[in-house]
């Protein structure tokens, strides 16, 4: 097993570590009754047929699975909202036998991280305390609930030793007594931001841990203590900015984690992997190079490594690949499986080993046999896969998938056999009309083959000729656009499939998934670049008689607002905009963000090194031939793409003349997390577009107050 906090290459710029949040409790038990589909997990909300963007912002969705180690029960969780909170919370549940139960039900917060124990007896997992996610365990059944930890701050990541006896806990470090004695004095003050904090490797007793929950980290010399430090010290960090991992070696003796300066986003080409003894904290280098090594897992025989690799100074602009090297260290060499495109590895299973890739619109498993060098596609044309567990043997393999026809789901499959669905999540939207999913391709006018999603309504709901298009722009910027069911918890396309309008997905350059060239042909172009796509796009679109030129729209979230604000200052044929959390000025964005290495691996220059291209690229450079509607959504608190931005797209079109409204959403970082905020963020682009694309309505009224009868 391996502790894993990792983003995907496709996703590195934009989104936020992964973590057990803290979101309040709903939960419902869910007990199935008979056979599949039937018994299975149900989707609970809102009306999905008359209250459609009620039933988006609380659509339930489902949770990484994780299979029993002898593949006879599958845990996930599930995310549901509260709306009397405004909150998510995702509960852990189990199918076993045909049979579903709800195993936690946490009144504090959501549950999740879930990992069984070696024996298959156990589930552990993170769950929201009084002081941060702590560490539960519990049996199959849900009884028997035992709480490991209540250390301060909580616990970060957490790995099995394979006899089940220990546990390797990733914690963040506390402040020192002179830390302490400085903020008691002087007040709280931080030093920029070159270098963050410390998270270091600990050894848990679970036993010790089960009779009585360990609060504190006693680091006493020889003291006995169930919780015991394996790394400390200021001189690298547990993982990097963008996470990692650790995994013990088979017979339990080593940890091999990795490691870099600091979490600082300056320091992640310093991300090495390392091996820890357990009993001696003896530390040796297993991977010494420029770039960023992650996510070690050790082969059965134990003389092998595999790892996740990135080149540097690529980690921005370039896909990652499968590292290979020694035990004992040494050369490192990539590690051919065949998979051509972005790569992570999920287990190393007798001789085989268990991939995900990316290649296209597709997210696919593929087990590769290191004897035979063979390589088998374990989910083939089931579109994108969401999350990988296998069992101890690799005999079977858990996963989530969601396809243009179906949200996401929970699946098995035999490795050599037949899959089974464990879930029933599209029960809710079992009467939403049928929509046609196209993949369309074109090629820009300086020579870029690009592919889009392009997805129509329901025949009956098509006008006679060309029809409205709403374009909207996948975040990353190196994510990739996928077909899929259920849209997106900000911009409702539901809603608009039902108007008649169809729905323009491009995967503009820089998207993931089309290799490394395509992957960085946005360096130095970004706002220009992707103007360019999109519009020759739009411009394919019209020539196969499916847009009318004169019923446009576009929109897009992050790396999409971005894109977005990019089309908003350099074409007039759209009808409407809506810009969320994007960059309007790549300045700001350098000087602001909390990861000032984006703009730097995108431009290749700091702003005071090519001003030029810094006005060229961003929307603010442009801003003067704005002229169509738009919309502005952002989070108050945003670290990622500062506030900051928001505002001056906001100011720059207003002092332009351009009509505009910016939105902000207060307690809100870069993703809008909470339903009741959701559903506003859904109602205002439905109401946006309805007046300015549509022309259903006078005015957008976006503070929400007309319906609503003064007191």
């Amino acid at each position: 097993m391996t502790a894993k906090c990792l983003l995907s290459a496709l996703a590195l710029p934009f989104l936020a570590a992964c973590a057990v949040q803290d979101e309040s409790a709903q939960n419902e038990a869910v007990q199935s009754e008979s056979g599949v589909p039937d018994e299975t997990v149900h989707a609970i909300g809102s009306d999905c047929d008359n209250a459609l963007l009620e039933c988006l912002a609380a659509f339930e969705a489902p949770g990484a699975p994780a299979i029993a180690p002898d593949g006879s029960a599958v845990a996930f969780t599930i995310r549901k909202a509260d709306w009397v909170k405004n909150s998510y919370d995702r509960e852990i549940y189990l199918v076993q036998n045909g049979e579903t139960r709800q195993l936690t039900d946490n009144d504090k917060g959501s549950s999740g991280d879930i990992s069984w124990s070696p024996d298959g007896e156990r589930i552990a997992y993170r769950a929201v305390a009084d002081d941060g996610a702590q560490l539960f365990l519990t049996d199959r059944n849900g009884d028997n609930v035992v709480q490991l930890t209540a250390l301060p701050g909580g616990v970060s990541s957490y790995v099995w030793s394979p006899d089940g006896r220990y546990m390797a806990l990733g914690l963040n470090e506390r402040p020192d007594h002179a830390q302490e004695k400085v903020k008691e004095r002087f007040g709280a003050f931080t030093l920029g931001d070159e270098k963050a904090s410390y998270r270091h490797l600990w050894l848990l007793d679970v036993e010790a841990a089960s009779r009585a929950s360990v609060s504190d980290r006693n680091e006493r010399e020889g003291a006995p203590s169930p919780l015991r430090r394996l790394t400390g010290g200021t001189e690298f960090t547990l993982g990097s900015f963008f996470g990692g991992g650790f995994s013990f070696t088979p017979d339990g003796k080593e940890i091999l984690f990795d490691h870099a300066e600091s979490d600082s986003p300056y320091d992640l080409g310093t991300q090495d992997i390392s091996a820890v003894n357990v009993e001696t904290g003896l530390i040796r280098p297993i991977v010494r190079r420029p770039g960023i090594d992650s996510n070690p897992y050790v082969s059965p025989d134990g003389k092998r490594v595999v790892f996740h690799m990135g080149e540097p100074p690529y980690y921005y602009t370039r896909q990652y690949w499968v590292g290979l090297v020694s035990i004992d260290g040494g050369d490192v060499e990539r590690f051919d499986t065949g998979v051509k495109n972005d790569t992570t590895v999920y287990a190393w299973r007798g001789d085989n080993i268990f991939l995900l890739s990316h290649h296209g619109v597709e997210s696919e498993i593929f087990r590769y046999n290191v004897t035979v060098q063979t390589l088998t596609n374990l989910t083939d044309d089931r579109g994108r896969v969401e999350g990988v567990s296998i069992s101890a043997d690799g005999s079977k393999i858990a996963f989530g998938a969601v396809d243009g026809a179906n949200p996401l789901e929970i699946y098995t499959r035999n490795a050599d056999a037949a899959e089974e669905r464990l879930t029933n999540f599209g029960e809710k939207i079992a009467n939403w009309k049928d929509t046609e999913v196209r993949l369309v391709q074109w090629t820009t006018p300086d020579g870029l083959e690009i592919e889009g999603v392009l997805t129509l309504p329901s025949p009956e709901l098509r006008p006679d000729g060309p029809m409205s298009v709403l374009t909207m722009l996948h975040g990353g910027p190196a994510s990739t656009s996928r077909p899929r069911r259920v849209p997106h918890q900000i911009y409702p396309t539901e809603y608009w499939l039902r108007k008649g309008a169809a729905i323009f997905e491009p995967n503009y350059r820089g998207s993931g998934s089309y290799g490394d060239d395509f992957m960085a042909a946005n360096v130095r172009s970004m706002g220009v670049g992707y103007a360019t796509d999109v519009q020759s796009g739009i411009d394919y679109l019209i020539d196969e008689g499916i847009a009318d030129p004169d019923k446009l729209g576009a929109m897009g979230w992050s790396a999409g607002g971005t894109v977005t604000a990019a089309l908003a200052t350099r074409t007039q044929r759209f009808k409407a905009f809506s810009v969320g959390a994007g960059v309007s000025d790549y300045r700001t964005y350098f000087y602001l963000s909390d990861q000032p290495a984006n703009p730097l691996a995108y431009l290749e220059a700091a702003p005071w090194e090519d001003p030029d291209l810094y006005d060229r690229v961003g929307a603010m450079g442009s801003i003067t031939q704005a002229v169509t509607p738009t919309l502005i959504q952002h989070g108050r608190d945003d670290g990622r793409v500062p506030f900051a931005n928001g505002m001056e797209l906001y100011r720059g079109l207003k002092g332009n003349g351009v009509a505009t409204e910016l939105v902000v959403f207060e307690n809100t970082g870069h993703v809008i997390s909470r339903p009741k905020e959701r559903l506003a963020a859904m109602e205002q682009n439905v109401r946006w577009f309805d007046a300015y694309l549509f022309g259903d309505r006078d005015s957008p009224d976006l503070d929400l107050t007309d319906g609503f009868s003064p007191e």
